[in-house]
């Protein structure tokens, strides 16, 4: 496990966390367009945004066109964002198409709730309602609901981070050790081929 670690000092009572490629396709304008409508309802909430890429500057603009200074902070890249994400009340991740999802098995492990757009592993390993909240893509209205739920519902709240770690643990047992299942696939194969 990860050394601890916590978020800069902050002033937000619910404070939400996305680890991603500042990249077209992570749309993390919709997680911004989010938090504008949450902190209408709840204006001690606030963002974490951890990683780098094309997008910082626009992202950067758009803080400022949706009145959402103070209330996102960038962090770049960080080397503990795992451990960062223990001291978050809900970690957000709604790209378009994920490959595989290591970052929502981190954040399950990390025991965080999870609000995820419904790609990759979600569905397979997550279920929405059990493990996560999951949401459509571009729907930043669905992102504040779910996000609200959070910070309305405590058992919600306790019970999604509890079953998304044991769900993860469970995926990640079953998979086993992957580079070690390759090598060991990779020598049959030779075997064979003699």
């Amino acid at each position: 496990t990860p050394e601890p670690a916590s978020l800069p000092t902050h002033q937000f009572t619910f404070a939400m966390m996305t680890v991603s490629r500042l990249e077209p396709e992570k749309h993390i304008e919709d997680v911004l367009a989010a938090l504008q409508i949450i902190v209408a309802k709840y204006p001690m909430t606030g963002l974490f945004i951890v990683g780098s890429g094309s997008e910082r500057a626009k992202l950067e603009a758009l803080v400022e066109t949706l009145s959402l200074r103070g209330k996102v902070v960038f962090l770049g890249e960080c080397a503990n964002a795992t451990a960062l994400m223990r001291d978050a009340q809900a970690f957000i991740q709604v790209s378009s198409y994920e490959g595989y999802g290591r970052t929502l098995v981190e954040a399950a492990l990390a025991r965080v709730p999870i609000v995820t757009t419904d790609v990759g592993i979600v569905g397979e390993v997550f279920k929405n309602e059990q493990e996560v909240l999951a949401v459509p893509i571009h729907d930043p209205v669905a992102i504040a609901k779910a996000v609200e739920r959070l910070i309305e519902d405590n058992s919600l709240r306790q019970m999604l981070p509890i079953n998304a770690r044991v769900a993860a643990e469970t995926h990640l047992a079953a998979m086993g050790d992957i580079p070690a299942r390759i090598v060991a696939d990779f020598a049959v194969a030779l075997r064979h081929e003699r």
